[in-house]
């Protein structure tokens, strides 16, 4: 009998082991199937070329396929709320970008809270917007621009990608400091914007600047002064707005990486090792630098500070201009 109660003990211990080894080994094969990453706004805009970039990239890392799954609308919230409802389990990425926290003071019925519903992995670029006016306008200035808006309240009609969008935001806000009246156009997304802006339909808008940096070049569109605290490196000779038209004006969009909350923290670890690494490949750098966006990486530490710093800052400017949606 003593004999068979150390048998019993052995295969007893044994199964205790494989207990709790069982939960270590399952998150250790993370990720084995691919990875869903939904970038909430349209092909082929300021917010998304980054990701076709340094998706194949982070597919490397983790060895397995991370997909892009494009949902616009709403400035970012339809793929938002996607990713909040997701389960938290790594295989539901956000790729987005700092309008993520901005459009939040505008939507009041959002079914999830734009900070403490996700989990910042890393920052991957960031970049200035513009403010450019099709030629047919008669100013060829910042300043030129804002004396003819009061000269002309409510005559320039200036797109965007919608409602709540980081280009409305970052005109209403422009258009309050300098006191001058705009008149509001919003497209589905910044295909559209930008063919209505070229073809003269409406006379101005405040784009990310590797949209229309080519046609800037090209003469099609003329740059009245970048979002940006600095001048952009990719276009030095455009003054930045703070200097040309509004003292203190300071709007950069930063693109980086999200998942639900509730991920584990050892898939967050991963994640930020591995957009890390893919953000510290020369090409990568290389070609994200090509579509006039600065490769910034940050961490997940000093990504979460900077959204909750915007998100505080975009709180006060919407309720300081009482911006509503529209």
């Amino acid at each position: 009998m003593p004999h068979l109660s150390r048998r019993a003990l052995r295969f007893a211990a044994v199964l205790l082991l494989s207990a709790f080894a069982l939960p270590a080994f399952a998150q250790a094969k993370y990720p084995d199937h691919p990875i869903k990453l939904i970038v909430p706004w349209a092909p082929g805009g300021t917010s998304d070329t980054p990701w076709r970039i340094v998706a194949p990239k982070l597919s490397e890392q983790l060895g397995q396929p991370v997909v892009i799954e494009n949902r616009p609308g709403a400035a970012g919230t339809i793929g938002a709320a996607a990713v909040a409802a997701a389960k938290a389990d790594g295989y539901t990425l956000m790729g987005t970008s700092n309008v993520h926290v901005i459009s939040a003071h505008l939507y009041k019925s959002l079914s999830y809270h734009a900070l403490d519903d996700f989990i910042p992995i890393g920052q991957i670029a960031q970049t200035c917007s513009v403010l450019v006016v099709h030629p047919s306008l008669p100013v060829n200035s910042a300043r030129e621009f804002v004396a003819y808006a009061k000269a002309n309240p409510g005559k320039i009609d200036y797109g965007t990608t919608g409602n709540g969008s980081g280009q409305h935001l970052f005109m209403a806000s422009f258009a309050s400091m300098t006191g001058i009246t705009l008149s509001h156009v919003p497209y589905k997304n910044v295909g559209q914007a930008v063919t209505e802006l070229l073809s003269g339909q409406v006379k101005a808008s405040m784009p990310g600047l590797s949209v229309v940096s080519q046609h800037i070049k090209d003469g099609k569109l003329r740059a009245l002064g970048v979002t940006c605290a600095q001048r952009s490196k990719f276009m030095p000779e455009v003054p930045t707005l703070a200097e040309a038209a509004a003292p203190g004006f300071d709007a950069t969009l930063r693109e980086g990486l999200m998942v639900p909350k509730g991920t584990p923290p050892d898939v967050v670890q991963r994640l930020e090792a591995a957009l890390r690494t893919a953000m510290e490949a020369p090409d990568v750098q290389q070609r994200i630098t090509g579509t006039t966006n600065e490769a910034t990486f940050a961490t997940s530490e000093q990504f979460s500070a900077m959204l909750r710093a915007e998100y505080a800052k975009w709180q006060r400017v919407v309720k300081d201009i009482n911006l509503q949606p529209e």
